[in-house]
This record gives C-alpha cells, sequence and structure tokens, in this order.
C-alpha cells in the first residue's frame, strides 16, 4: 500500500500515463500526506507559495521526463528513510547513467546527481531565499547536499527520469558549498610539511629517478624525503644512498628497517620518524609528472573531512595504473582498480579518470594522509604484510566517516612492481592468498553489500560494465 498521496504543481511537462497514475493515487485516502512539487525553473514565486504545502519538491529542468514508476519509488524510499535528498540514476540521451550514493567530491567536480532531484520542503525554503535567482542546478544541487549529512541523501539505483538534450554543467554562479574553494596553493596557505616515506629494497636507478622528481620536478618544496632501507646489499645502492645524502641533506634521511619485506611494518616505521603533519607514502618505482601534484593532494589531505587522498598513477605507456579503486568486484571479489589500462587520455566511465572522485579506497603506492589521522588509526595492518594493506587502511578511515579522494591533478609514472616483482608464484603467491582471505573475511560485509561508489546494476565481474541494457 502506498502511504502518500502525491500532489504534484505545474504538471504541464507530465505524461498522460504519469498523470493518470497520479490522479488514481489522490484519489484514494492516506494515512499522511507528502506533496511532491515539479517545477521548470527554479527560485520562482508561483514556486515559493506552492512549496508552503509540499512535504517534498521535485526540481529539475524542462527538458527531463519523469519516469512513470517514480511516484511509487519515490514513495518506498520516503517511507523506509524519510530523507532530506533523493536522487536517482537516469537516461540521458538514449544511455543508462549509473550513479555512485552520494559522493560529495564528485558532485564539486560536475553535477553527477544531474538535473533533476527530489527535496524536502524545508530545505526548499531555505533555498528559495539563499539561492534566488537563476542559479543553475548544479548549484541547486550542491547548496542542498553540502547542507545534509551523508545519511541524509538518498540514491535510488534505477533511471526514474529521463534528461533528453542534457543541459550542460558550465555557468554555475554560486559559491561551491562542498569545497570551499581552495586558494590557489602558490599563496602557501596549505603548505604544510610532507614528510615522503619510500620503501626501498635495491633498484638505485629506480629510486633516483623517484627522488630527483621530488626534488627537481616537483614544485612543492616543503618536504622531508625518509627512504626506509630494507637489507639491500649491492655497492651500487650503497652508493646511490651516499650521493643523494651528500647532494641533499637538508631534504633526505635515510633509516633502516632491517626485518623482513613488509610493506606495512616499513611505512609505519618511516611514518614513526617522520617531522611533517602530512604523510606521502610513495613507492620506489614512481615518478612525478605533474609539477604541482602535491599541491593538489595536500589541498583534499588538510581537509577534516578526509581521510586518505590518491593520485592518477600511469603505466610507463601512458595508460592508467591507477585512479580509485572498488571494493567487491573483480574475479576473486575483493579490489580493482577500475580504469586500469585505460588509455589517459579517454576519459573512462563519466569522466571517472579525470575528475576528482570519492572511491572507498586508494592505492598505497602514492596515498597522502595526515600524519595525526595515520598514528590515530595505528598505521597500516601488519598482518597485511603485502596485499590489501593500503585498500584496508582506507576502509578504516571510512568506516569512521571519512572521505577517501582520488584526485587526478596529481599525474605520475608508476613502473609497477619493479623493485619487488609480482605475487604470482611460490612462496610469495600463498601469502599473498593468505591475505586476501584475511581481507575478505574482515571487509565480507562490504563485500556482500556492494562498494556504495559503485552502482549495483555495473558488473561485478568486468568494471564500470552494465548489466542491465536497453
Amino acid at each position: 500500500m502506498i502511504g502518500h498521496v502525491i500532489k504534484i504543481y505545474r504538471n504541464s511537462g507530465l505524461k498522460p500515463a504519469l498523470k493518470a497514475a497520479l490522479h488514481d493515487l489522490g484519489a484514494g485516502a492516506s494515512r499522511r500526506r507528502q506533496a511532491l512539487f515539479y517545477a521548470r525553473s527554479l527560485f520562482s514565486e508561483e514556486q515559493r507559495e506552492s512549496t508552503e504545502l509540499s512535504g517534498y519538491c521535485i526540481v529539475k529542468t524542462g527538458n527531463v521526463k519523469l519516469h512513470r514508476d517514480m511516484v511509487c519509488e519515490l514513495d518506498k524510499v520516503i517511507e523506509e528513510r524519510q530523507p532530506a535528498v533523493i536522487y536517482m540514476d537516469e537516461l540521458r540521451d538514449g544511455e543508462l547513467l549509473y550513479k555512485p550514493d552520494y559522493a560529495p567530491d564528485n558532485l564539486a567536480a560536475h553535477n553527477y546527481i544531474g538535473n533533476c532531484v527530489v527535496v524536502r520542503r524545508d530545505l526548499m525554503d531555505d533555498c528559495a531565499v539563499k539561492l534566488s535567482g537563476k542559479a543553475s542546478l548544479w548549484s541547486f544541487n550542491k547548496y542542498i547536499c553540502g547542507g545534509c549529512r551523508e545519511d541524509e541523501i538518498a540514491h535510488v539505483s534505477r533511471a526514474l527520469f529521463e534528461d533528453k538534450g542534457h543541459i550542460g554543467e558550465d555557468g554555475d554562479n554560486i559559491k561551491d558549498s562542498i569545497v570551499d574553494g581552495f586558494e590557489n596553493a602558490s599563496n602557501g596557505k596549505y603548505c604544510k610539511k610532507i614528510s615522503v616515506i619510500i620503501p626501498n629494497y635495491e633498484h638505485a636507478d629506480d629510486l633516483r629517478r623517484c627522488v630527483e622528481s621530488l626534488i627537481y620536478i616537483n614544485t612543492y618544496k616543503n618536504i622531508e624525503i625518509i627512504i626506509v632501507e630494507n637489507n639491500s646489499k649491492s655497492e651500487e645502492i650503497l652508493s646511490c644512498y651516499d650521493e643523494l645524502l651528500r647532494e641533499h641533506p637538508d631534504v633526505i634521511r635515510l633509516e633502516k628497517w632491517e626485518g623482513s619485506f613488509n610493506y606495512s611494518a616499513i611505512n609505519n616505521y618511516g611514518a614513526s620518524r617522520a617531522d611533517g603533519e602530512l604523510l606521502l607514502l610513495l613507492n620506489n618505482d614512481t615518478k612525478i609528472i605533474e609539477p604541482d601534484s602535491l599541491w593538489a593532494m595536500a589541498e583534499y589531505a588538510v581537509r577534516d573531512n578526509t581521510g586518505a587522498v590518491g593520485a592518477c598513477l600511469l603505466y610507463e605507456n601512458k595508460t592508467v595504473q591507477h585512479a580509485g579503486v572498488i571494493v567487491g568486484i573483480g574475479p576473486d571479489r575483493t579490489a580493482v582498480h577500475p580504469n586500469s589500462g585505460v588509455c589517459f587520455i579517454e576519459n573512462g566511465y563519466r569522466d571517472s579518470i579525470h575528475h576528482v572522485q570519492n572511491y572507498s579506497a586508494v592505492t598505497g603506492a602514492c596515498l597522502m594522509i595526515k600524519k595525526e589521522l595515520f598514528d590515530k588509526l595505528g598505521g597500516l595492518d601488519e598482518e597485511l604484510a603485502v596485499a590489501y594493506n593500503d585498500v584496508d587502511f582506507c576502509l578504516r578511515l571510512r568506516r569512521r566517516g571519512l572521505l577517501n579522494v582520488y584526485v587526478p591533478q596529481a599525474l605520475l609514472f608508476h613502473y609497477e612492481s619493479k623493485s619487488r616483482g609480482y605475487d604470482d608464484k611460490g612462496e610469495r603467491h600463498e601469502r599473498f592468498l593468505r591475505e586476501s582471505q584475511l581481507f575478505r573475511d574482515r571487509w565480507q560485509n562490504i563485500i556482500d553489500d556492494g562498494d556504495s561508489y559503485y552502482n549495483v546494476n555495473l558488473s561485478k565481474e568486468v568494471p564500470w560494465k552494465p548489466e542491465i541494457k536497453l
């Protein structure tokens, strides 16, 4: 039984079938009255008068057509959760667009919510005053969602409207209320000291390339580089250490970890020796491409609501190695890099490569975080010596209500696993399987329920592939 009477004002844009359904719905008494308001333009006097009687309002652009099942689907969500804001998947120019659950940094980067949103009446009353004038729907979405808790924003994973001739996301004319407009990095406002932790075993050429990119390409100069040496023996690497320390004594420190290889323990040790307010965990087989990469990451890492910040990492052939991590998909249902192998000049699914995005996790190959927060979490879990320690760490941050952010403006090469090799044979493979099982046991709830940043209508086998076709 539908528990709400829906009244729609200014319904000139509704299809006849939907009008009939609403008429039938309105004919029956309800134990509680709610109303939805449908508007072609925002913040008019007519709208303000109508919202006085409305429990919820549908706000949309004129090119949006509502699905005949929208009322029933919204009613279910309102009955169960009474959210402040509801948004839906959509059909845009003949293509189904599947969206993540609420992701504030996605919304700050582009209008992923789209041109149709349902808002509780009391919030509309506030917007009618605060956003009078010709605010774009992107502005409206950012303003509305920016004032809500994450659990007050509901996402319906079903295409309940069609956007014909999608109106673009330009012309935004209000201040971004989610990310408070960071000042230009060059003004030094966010120039906190960054401690760069680089675990290293042998491979002098890789290490030198990584370190020199930090010193000569990187424009963020308030850094210290802590190389954590792990049982190297060759004359080549020992000479490399001597040269780097002699050339850059004020920037580089060498710390020794004499235990067996344990990525988590080595990074934790390096972090314990760090003086910076921010940590950057960085693999030795990386090289900075974009000079302002550390600035871009630091802008997000300093926020109170942010946990880990990751970069866009490219293979040597300029295809993507990392652009965020999704949990619970792939062959073994643990975690995958969904855009891996995609050419960097391409956009990825819904521009996911080139827009700032919230993800459940980012790779530890290049991960920035506040040192205080790293310490509070106890660092990386040393039971996960090699595999999934970064994803586990990020999920622990999410459990605290913090956002993990992928920042494509931070761009590096990652010559993946060159110094350590791969875990596909012998004892290494057995260790990988043990750690993979430990990760699954620990995070089975997320694996079963699904990653909130990955739509349930997308394949768990092949990233971004729709399970439902038109």
